[in-house]
C-alpha cells in the first residue's frame, strides 16, 4: 500500500509541474509578443496559415456518422472535426515531404 501512496504523490507532482510548464508556455510568449510586435509578426502570419488550412479541411470534410462510429457517440460535428484534422494532417505531411525533397533539389543544384 505505500508504493501506491507514493505513486499518487509523484502523479500529482507531475501533473502540478505540467500546468505550471503549459501556463507557462503560453504567458511567455504572449508578454514577449506584447513587448515586441515587429518579431511577431511571422508567428501571426503562420497562425493565420494554420487557421485558413484548418478551415478548408473543415469544409472539404464528411460530417457522416457511420453505424460503427454510434458506439462511441460520435456526433456529426465530431466526425466533421476528426475528418478535418486528418485532411490537414495528410497536407501537412505532404507539404513537408515536398519541401524536403525540393531543399535537397536546390542543394544539389547549388
Amino acid at each position: 500500500m505505500g508504493t501506491e501512496s507514493t505513486i499518487n504523490i509523484l502523479l500529482i507532482i507531475s501533473y502540478i509541474l505540467m500546468a505550471v510548464s503549459m501556463v507557462g508556455a503560453i504567458i511567455f510568449p504572449l508578454y514577449h509578443m506584447v513587448t515586441d510586435f515587429s518579431k511577431a509578426k511571422g508567428a501571426l502570419l503562420g497562425l493565420i496559415g494554420i487557421g485558413l488550412l484548418f478551415g478548408m479541411s473543415f469544409v472539404m470534410s464528411d460530417n457522416e456518422v457511420l453505424a460503427s462510429y454510434e458506439k462511441f457517440n460520435i456526433t456529426p460535428i465530431l466526425s466533421q472535426f476528426i475528418g478535418s484534422s486528418l485532411v490537414m494532417n495528410y497536407i501537412l505531411g505532404i507539404a513537408v515531404i515536398v519541401i524536403a525533397l525540393l531543399g535537397e533539389v536546390y542543394n544539389a543544384f547549388k
